[in-house]
């Protein structure tokens, strides 16, 4: 273990996750390094994002060939190929937002969609037609 000082923590911050290091009965420290750990094991910093399209179709190959997660958002359309599971969707898609109609032909659930999704007009869960 590291002895460490960090300088520049905002105190309302700092009050709030004491209160919770507090709440779940460990020491701060434990909970700073689980909280650094999970950092690090999250997808890289930043993300690609694609906007402004008429129609778009994303397979499981799209997803996996870019590095960092997607946003995907103001489609008039956008389709998920029945290739897409949720361990794909869960780490390439980072969220969905203001899509017309959103199509997913994969096994993914609805409430695994709409936990990243906001402003989805029509939302179609394995529906082969559409």
């Amino acid at each position: 273990m590291t002895d460490v000082t960090i300088r520049g923590i905002d105190d309302k911050i700092y009050r709030r996750f004491s209160a919770e290091a507090r709440n779940r009965g460990i020491a701060i420290g434990k909970l700073v390094t689980l909280a650094m750990s999970n950092l690090l094991e999250v997808k890289p910093m930043g993300n690609y994002k694609i906007e402004m399209n008429e129609e778009v179709i994303v397979s499981k190959r799209d997803l996996e060939s870019l590095e960092k997660p997607v946003i995907f958002e103001k489609i008039t359309k956008l389709t998920f190929t029945e290739d897409v599971d949720w361990q794909t969707f869960r780490d390439h898609v980072e969220r969905i937002e203001m899509i017309e109609e959103l199509n997913v032909l994969g096994t993914v659930t609805k409430l695994q969609i709409l936990a990243k999704s906001k402003m989805v007009n029509k939302l179609n869960i394995n529906k082969k037609n559409c």
